[in-house]
């Protein structure tokens, strides 16, 4: 039985794709035992010509889409089309170390499992000629050594030769990626929780599909990626959180290593809000608080230079709070106005200031016993973390509605 299915979406990509492919055939894990489902997202930049002359050294699977339906269609495709026990999710734009199939597999003796490697380390496998300031300043910054530079076209210029995927030193011009809010609170809620992220309550923020695995039949009883969104952002958290609540154990592997090849980003401001709109609504009731949070903080890793309202590393110790206000009834609607509170959050850090409707806020909660209660679950239960993301978002939110 195939053990391992790599499910590979590629929107024009293709030279990325192919460097991508070319890792995996060089790994020290048996070729036969996975296969490897490239989903070719309407590109029209070649890929699919590349695919059919790809001399794959394991069972590569091609599925065309001749119109993009969005990422979440192009990965439940290769989903139901995969015949391994573990779905491993790699990037088009991914090169993968040696080990990397292996580990993985390796990681799920243990059943009912979310295993997430390695996912800020980043590769200058390409260098483009209409990349913006920010790669031009960072790639000159690096100042890497590349030897044998190959012009691809008039702006395309290939950096990592095909030697240097088969022989592994291609890592050696990888880098660690600390230009994003999120990598940089994931790193460091690591030092405290560590791999097996005990205690830590949002696991799935590790759950990123450029290097993580999980068994098929998990995906296929939670009911695979949510097609209803369209839009880049936040699918692959979408999965990952209904794995966590529908019981599963994350871990987050340092040793399973694979990395981004950078290129100018492939979404509009515009797709990311109408993105996170979806997620909002589709959370937007008290049980889901915590991925409401989650999804409030992300915003700033993506909209830099936002700050988050709360404190990251407040967060687990807040969500500690709220589970223990959920079992006292009388506290029960400072979680509704909290709820509220994020959702006009969202609608201020997206600058949809016009769709705050205070007038119907105003008619559901009366903020005077609202704000009374949150002094009184501070001074008689030292809920000190509640107490301060209330009050932060009530100043954020200043215009909504008075703390009187």
């Amino acid at each position: 039985m195939m053990k391992a299915s790599i499910i590979i979406p590629s929107y024009n990509a293709k030279e990325r794709l192919y460097l991508n492919l070319l890792s995996l055939s060089y790994q020290d894990y048996p070729h036969q035992d996975f296969e490897v489902i490239v989903i070719d997202n309407g590109s029209t930049d070649d890929t699919i010509d590349m695919l059919s002359k790809f001399e794959a050294k394991f069972p590569l699977i091609t599925l065309r889409v001749d119109q993009n339906r969005g990422i979440a269609y192009g990965r439940n495709l290769g989903i139901l089309k995969a015949n391994g026990d573990i779905l491993i999710f790699h990037d088009s734009d991914m090169i993968a170390s040696k080990d990397y199939v292996r580990k993985h597999i390796e990681a799920h003796q243990e059943k009912n499992k979310v295993v997430c490697g390695l996912c800020w380390l980043r590769i200058y496998s390409f260098y483009y000629e209409n990349f913006k300031s920010f790669h031009q300043q960072l790639f000159k910054r690096l100042n890497n050594p590349y030897t044998g530079v190959q012009q691809v076209n008039d702006i395309v210029y290939q950096l990592i030769s095909e030697k240097q995927i088969k022989d592994g030193s291609f890592m050696n011009y990888s880098f660690e990626f600390d230009n994003v809010i999120l990598f940089s609170y994931l790193k460091q809620t690591l030092q405290t929780y560590k791999e097996n992220l005990t205690g830590y309550h949002f696991p799935w923020r590790y759950f990123l599909t450029n290097n993580a695995s999980v068994e098929r039949k998990r995906v296929l009883e939670i009911g695979l990626f949510d097609e209803k969104n369209a839009n880049w952002g936040f699918e692959d958290f979408d999965l990952g959180y209904r794995l966590y609540k529908s019981g599963s154990e994350f871990s987050v592997r340092h040793d399973i290593i694979s990395a981004h090849q950078e290129h100018e980003r492939n979404y509009t401001t515009k797709e990311i809000k109408a993105s996170t709109d979806y997620w909002f609504e589709k959370y937007n009731e008290i049980d889901y608080i915590d991925m409401l949070l989650s999804l409030l903080f992300d915003i700033a890793s993506i909209f830099p230079p936002m700050e988050p309202i709360i404190e990251s590393t407040h967060l687990n110790s807040l969500m500690e709070e709220i589970y223990e206000i959920r079992k006292l009834s009388r506290y029960s609607d400072l979680l509704d106005s909290f709820r509220e509170m994020l959702q006009i959050a969202k609608k201020k850090y997206l600058k949809q200031e016009e769709q705050i409707q205070l007038n119907d806020l105003g008619k559901s909660i009366d903020f005077n016993i609202v704000f009374q209660k949150v002094n009184e679950i501070h001074e008689k239960f030292g809920m000190s973390h509640f107490y301060n993301a209330f009050i932060a978002l009530n100043n954020y939110n200043s215009n909504s509605f008075s703390t009187k």
